[in-house]
């Protein structure tokens, strides 16, 4: 999870120089920052507070970390009942943590269905995960190969041609490797023919 390293301060945003002759009247707010990845895991998986859970949840983990968490967020709603408004939040951010990960789940499912679901969905993550490992590593041998053809071809190549072919899918990379073996200088690799 990215850290927060903003500015907390409207001032700090706005930057003005002191010497200004608006620096009298620019805004200063401050605002607080919940950095939720400053609390290690440990800890949090010591507490047993909703807020903890919430910290957990926005977390990245495994799907078998998720579905334990999932189980501890459960729990916790069996043993307040009474906040119901709460468990609908934590169901629709159970919901979205599953939608970054590609899952697509109704909204009328509850917590617990959303548990006995997620082993049948973590196996259709594996499978994901390993199919889009295997593309980016194919895309990453052929950006290679691409980059030690054009430096036989034509010498050394920029920085910028260089950023550009890493970024590249591996279609275009395929196209790209293509023009290089006849193209009559670099640019024509990158360019389609007229």
């Amino acid at each position: 999870m990215r850290r927060w390293n903003a500015p907390t301060e409207t001032t700090e945003l706005i930057a003005l120089s002191p010497d200004s002759a608006l620096w009298p009247w620019q805004p200063r707010a401050r605002y607080y920052v919940l950095d939720i990845g400053a609390f290690p895991q440990d800890e949090l998986a010591r507490r047993s507070s909703l807020a903890a859970l919430l910290f957990r949840l926005e977390q990245r983990r495994s799907s078998e970390e998720f579905k334990e968490l999932l189980g501890e967020v459960i729990g916790w709603f069996r043993q307040h009942e009474d906040f119901e408004r709460l468990r609908g939040l934590f169901a629709e951010l159970v919901r979205e943590a599953l939608a970054e990960l590609g899952v697509k789940v109704p909204v009328s499912e509850e917590l617990l269905e959303m548990k006995s679901n997620l082993s049948r969905w973590a196996k259709t993550w594996k499978q994901e995960w390993l199919a889009e490992g295997k593309a980016e590593g194919k895309a990453e041998g052929k950006s290679e190969a691409l980059l030690c053809l054009l430096v036989e071809r034509f010498g050394a190549v920029a920085p910028p041609w260089r950023e550009r072919i890493h970024d590249a899918k591996l279609a275009t990379l395929d196209r790209w490797f293509k023009r290089a073996i006849v193209a009559r200088d670099l640019s024509s690799v990158f360019e389609p023919p007229p």
